[in-house]
């Protein structure tokens, strides 16, 4: 494990986009999962996701491709500490997307109050 080669992995990524090298994403994963930390792995979750030009939907590449290298760079910076991880971690999560179950539309319901009893204020 290298976090030297992580950030080599990714500039890489972002260099080459929107062209993906599969190559680069398998060893940027491996990479992360040999790390291991919590930030790694949601990092690699993301990179799964990766709109790769597949006809299944993915993560935008202009979206999460700077979100992933600032991660990365949170990640490999050993100055930083699990604050600062973790504060990585959570906008890298924000990219997941919701599990079909989990986000139910508002309900519409009536109006308290009527519009017709509502008054202007003088």
């Amino acid at each position: 494990m290298s976090e030297h080669r992580i950030e080599q992995l990714i500039t890489q990524l972002v260099q080459s986009a929107p062209a993906l090298d599969e190559a680069v994403l398998r060893d940027l994963d491996g990479e992360l999962q040999a790390n291991g930390s919590p930030l790694a792995r949601s990092i690699a979750r993301v990179l799964a996701l990766l709109d790769t030009g597949q006809p299944i939907a993915g993560i935008d590449q202009g979206i999460a491709l700077p979100a992933l290298a600032m991660a990365c760079g949170t990640l490999c910076d050993p100055r930083l500490t699990e604050r600062e991880h973790d504060a990585a971690r959570f906008e890298i999560e924000t990219l997941l997307p919701l599990p079909a179950s989990a986000v139910k539309p508002p309900t519409l319901t009536a109006p308290d109050v009527p519009l017709s009893s509502l008054r202007r204020r003088s």
